[in-house]
């Protein structure tokens, strides 16, 4: 500053003006520093935070923010896919023909005579609503002379206990598992379509009786999914009287689904789903409970989530990522190609030890230790699906199932109680399996409501 004193007074304002603003663009790059910092510790932990509820291992039914800048539409717009057939509904043939004629001009009142021209228009509508039928069935009693049984004449409509017939359970049915209707709900359809009065608790006395009566349906089922050569399985939360408990789900590869609502995400649950002595292959994302099973095949798609989580990745970590991506890609092509046994057999044994020595060398670098971790505790059984034609490499098809019952979750909140919770279990296993396997649920249900309420033995 002594040399200012030489300089004129002009020059020396202007030094120190611009030393005034210097100091206060060095304090506010300080405070700016400090916001800085302050809301990257933020983000920090709102990111931390996140991943209770955004992680590799959350199913895309509960993730919240959905990526729609990738696959075939990079865009994100809503739309059909390519190759999507039209929705325009074929010509449907007439039930009745109705002419449609006039006598006289509406205007004048001449008589028109014989018609110029005839339109034909075809009108899809409804039927009237219909109320509900309401039928006396006299039962007649019998003494067998030869035997001497006590024996009552059975009619395919007329269920042995309660008031209400097959098609009105079936009906109420649908209506609660397919349509996704809470009791309020179904009993105000029905009194506007039928005129029926019925109370919520009516109808919740019918899903019960209906449940009874699919309990041999179920366990047939059950017996088929635990003796499946493989079969997909996973589990999701669910509510029973305000208490956690966790739906567990199996399906087949014919696709029957085994249905079980269990208070335990461990190894109890998954015995009372598939039995004590567990046998066949089992498709899972690698959750603890299926450790030390016989055999298994982990979820390539539940892998891919476990290598690609996270934001700005390190090139480590792009180059593992790129590398799983490589080999789920090869897995699908040499499937795809419907190789011979011994071929895969081999190929098996080739891809482990290739996996094993990837797995190695990434788990020696910071980075990727963890996601090597994840990748290392499935060794051996990412490339079982070679050994089982047909078996698919991820757990899709278990998920796919199990979309329908997080829905009904969300709906429902929570079973009030025990017996409702496995009521559940017995109608939605039946259902599931039969509208997977392309069959007619509505004249399954019927028929077998038949045999179980109305024909069997009481």
């Amino acid at each position: 500053m002594d040399g200012l004193q030489d300089l004129p007074d002009e020059v020396r304002q202007y030094i120190r003006k611009l030393e005034e603003e210097n100091h206060f663009l060095k304090d506010t790059l300080l405070q700016l520093k400090q916001q800085m910092q302050q809301l990257q510790e933020r983000v920090t932990y709102l990111e931390r935070k996140l991943k209770a509820y955004e992680n590799p291992h959350t199913p895309s039914s509960l993730q919240r923010f959905k990526n729609h800048t990738g696959g075939a539409n990079p865009q994100g717009k809503r739309g059909a896919p390519p190759g999507h057939h039209g929705a325009t509904r074929p010509q449907q043939e007439p039930d009745e023909i109705i002419p449609v004629t006039m006598g006289t001009c509406p205007q004048c009142g001449s008589y028109l005579g014989a018609a110029t021209q005839i339109e034909s228009r075809v009108i899809e509508d409804l039927p009237p609503p219909q109320k509900i039928r309401v039928t006396r069935y006299d039962l007649h009693h019998y003494h067998c002379p030869g035997c001497g049984t006590h024996i009552t004449a059975m009619h395919p409509d007329c269920p042995h206990t309660g008031n209400f017939g097959v098609r009105l359970m079936t009906q109420i049915t649908l209506m609660k598992y397919r349509q996704r209707c809470v009791l309020r709900r179904i009993e105000e359809s029905l009194w506007n379509q039928h005129q029926f009065p019925i109370t919520p608790k009516g109808i919740h006395d019918i899903l019960l009786r209906v449940g009874d009566a699919l309990v041999p349906e179920y366990q047939r089922q059950q017996y088929e999914v635990r003796h499946a050569p493989y079969r997909y399985t996973d589990e999701t939360s669910s509510s029973v009287m305000g208490e956690n408990h966790w739906l567990w789900l199996s399906r087949s590869d014919t696709n029957t689904v085994s249905l079980l609502i269990h208070p335990s995400r461990g190894r109890q649950a998954l015995n009372q789903l598939l039995g004590e002595e567990i046998t066949g292959v089992d498709v899972n994302d690698g959750w603890s409970s299926y450790r030390n099973l016989p055999e298994t095949q982990r979820c390539w798609v539940h892998l891919l989530r476990e290598v690609d989580a996270g934001t700005d990745l390190s090139d480590h970590e792009q180059q593992f990522s790129e590398e799983i991506h490589r080999r789920f890609d090869a897995l699908k092509a040499f499937i795809g190609k419907d190789p011979p046994m011994t071929q895969c057999i081999r190929q098996k044994t080739r891809w482990d030890k290739e996996l094993a020595t990837l797995t190695d060398r990434y788990y020696e670098i910071p980075e990727t230790r963890t996601k090597a971790q994840y990748l290392k505790n499935g060794l051996g059984n990412w490339y079982t699906c070679l050994l089982h034609p047909g078996m698919q490499p991820t757990n899709n098809l278990a998920e796919q199932a199990i979309r329908e019952h997080v829905i009904q979750r969300k709906i429902i909140g929570c079973f009030r109680s025990e017996r409702g919770a496995e009521n559940y279990s017995h109608i939605a296993s039946v259902l599931a399996t039969w509208r997977l396997q392309g069959k007619n649920v509505s004249e399954k249900l019927e028929n077998l409501l038949r045999q179980e309420l109305c024909l069997s033995q009481s």
